[in-house]
């Protein structure tokens, strides 16, 4: 019997000023009804448990989000890949997020929409 890996990601918004707004961490069994919108509209409607960058931003409430970092670690602390799926990247668009950063399985990178 294989069982599927499980790894948890944590994401981070940011004000202009690098104060943090609010850290979320996806879930495996929790939903949210802006979840399962972002990720209809993406023709992917089966991602209906919460990814941690959407929790981030519902959390972040109306509050102007100006970057975000996602990030995941293996159990030795080293990055692993951490890019945002196609939901949480339309999330983040809407959103208005400019800076995207995140982990990789060499080192942090980030990107600018």
């Amino acid at each position: 019997m294989s069982t599927k890996r499980r790894y948890s990601i944590t994401a981070t918004t940011y004000d202009k000023r690098g104060r943090m707004i609010a850290r979320a961490q996806n879930s495996y069994v929790k939903t949210h009804p802006r979840q399962a919108h972002y990720a209809a509209c993406v023709d992917q409607g089966y991602k209906v448990t919460l990814h941690a960058e959407v929790a981030a931003i519902i959390k972040s409430r109306k509050q102007e989000i100006h970057s975000i970092k996602i990030e995941r670690y293996d159990r030795e602390g080293n990055p692993r890949d951490a890019a945002p799926c196609r939901v949480c990247q339309h999330a983040i668009e809407l959103a208005g997020i400019r800076w995207v950063s995140y982990t990789t399985n060499q080192t942090e990178s980030l990107h600018e929409d």
